[in-house]
């Protein structure tokens, strides 16, 4: 039997990915700067699971240089301006064809379908071209905002656990939803 591929070996081949307003882009270091101001934000970092606060440049480094090269991850930049406003990701799972769906935006850009749409790109991505039969993902019980995005893109819910929080260093509630793959014929926008 062949060995299972790394995480690595999986994530190697990420394409650049674009919508309607944004291009998605593998995390370089000329971001540095960008990823320590969204990330580094309280209110973004407090929503997430992975993120510690306060997020310097030894996290960002950190990020680029172990997260990135194992991890689906994006950089979503507005096509317009090229201004880089959130990540978005997919974290290989044990099971060979499941990942977790992860994004954080940067609070100028709440509430546009910004996450959204970048969110679509990446799921697309994920089912079509990376082969995964399933995605899961979690948002805490006050980020309301990231269960409507999981939503519209087809994730239900499966049940409530507590999550752990870097920046806070603490669990709080969390809603674990699920999206499988669609069936074939089917098209992620027929959800």
């Amino acid at each position: 039997m062949p060995a299972m591929p790394t995480a690595e070996e999986r994530t190697r081949d990420r394409p650049i990915l674009e919508t309607t307003r944004l291009r998605l882009r593998r995390p370089e270091a000329g971001d540095i700067a960008s990823i320590m101001a969204i990330a580094g934000d309280w209110d973004v970092a407090r929503r997430l699971s992975r993120v510690p606060h306060p997020y310097g440049e030894t996290d960002a480094q950190f990020f680029l240089e172990t997260i990135v090269p194992t991890e689906w991850t994006w950089a979503i930049t507005l096509r317009a301006s090229g201004e880089l406003i959130r990540m978005a990701g997919l974290t290989p799972q044990p099971a060979h064809d499941v990942a977790e769906l992860g994004y954080y935006v940067a609070r100028p850009h709440w509430g546009i379908g910004i996450a959204t749409e970048a969110a679509r790109a990446v799921v697309e991505y994920g089912f079509r071209a990376a082969g995964l039969a399933r995605l899961t993902s979690g948002y805490f019980l006050d980020n309301p905002a990231s269960g409507r995005v999981l939503r519209k893109l087809g994730f239900v819910e499966v049940g409530r656990t507590e999550r752990h929080s870097l920046a806070s260093g603490s669990t709080a509630p969390s809603v674990e939803m699920l999206l499988d793959a669609a069936p074939p014929g089917c098209h992620t926008g027929d959800r």
